[in-house]
């Protein structure tokens, strides 16, 4: 990550604020050095932010912790949906898109080369991890609630541009090599958008029936 900052002729002072579209550890694990590092703000969902405290030792699919996996990030703003976080220009709305974590966001912000405006959606989506149960999570118990909310809201959605935490969760590889010419609207595909969404919202449904299934 560093190095990557870095090769686009930023250094990792320049950071200002950090944010994170969930709570797990590979996408929080280093935050604590990079807070470090350059004094930015952390600014997180409030329901995500006690296990970003606990250095991963909070999980609500371990009632007793599982234990410090990575340096506690110290939280300086909580979040809920509809905030925005301003940088500069640049101003991100966070949406409440919970399920895969109890916290999960997604951002929306305007931006502008110069050939026209986008709205650009960074897209939590909404997988199950293996293991998760829908129906028996004490530690969630509105998992199966909120997954449906979120794959609902993220059906109407219509970005310009679209990323998400992962690559293959926005087909990064295949509309895009190292090298390719800039073009922001390999990443616009809109039916890729939705399709993604109806994938994850076709898993949920199999895994939920799959569930009720095993309860009667």
């Amino acid at each position: 990550m560093k190095a990557s900052i870095e090769s686009l002729g930023f250094d990792v002072s320049d950071i200002g604020i950090i944010t994170t579209t969930q709570g797990h550890w590979d996408h929080v694990g280093d935050l604590a050095e990079f807070k470090r590092v350059s004094g930015a703000s952390v600014h997180v969902s409030e329901r995500d932010a006690p296990v970003l405290e606990s250095g991963g030792h909070l999980d609500y699919r371990l009632p007793e912790g599982r234990g410090i996996i990575y340096d506690p990030i110290e939280v300086d703003r909580t979040i809920a949906d509809g905030d925005t976080i301003r940088l500069g220009d640049t101003v991100l709305t966070a949406h409440a898109h919970y399920g895969h974590t109890p916290g999960s966001m997604s951002f929306s912000f305007s931006t502008r080369d110069d050939a026209r405006a986008y709205n650009v959606l960074v897209a939590n989506m909404n997988s199950i991890n293996a293991g998760v149960k829908l129906l028996d999570s004490p530690g969630y118990p509105t998992i199966a609630e909120d997954f449906a909310t979120t794959l609902a809201a993220q059906a109407t959605m219509t970005p310009d541009i679209w990323v998400s935490s992962h690559a293959g969760q926005f087909n990064l590889h295949e509309i895009y090599e190292a090298g390719d010419p800039y073009d922001p609207t390999r990443f616009g595909d809109l039916a890729a958008y939705r399709a993604k969404v109806a994938e994850y919202q076709n898993a949920y449904d199999e895994q939920l029936a799959e569930e009720r299934r095993a309860v009667r």
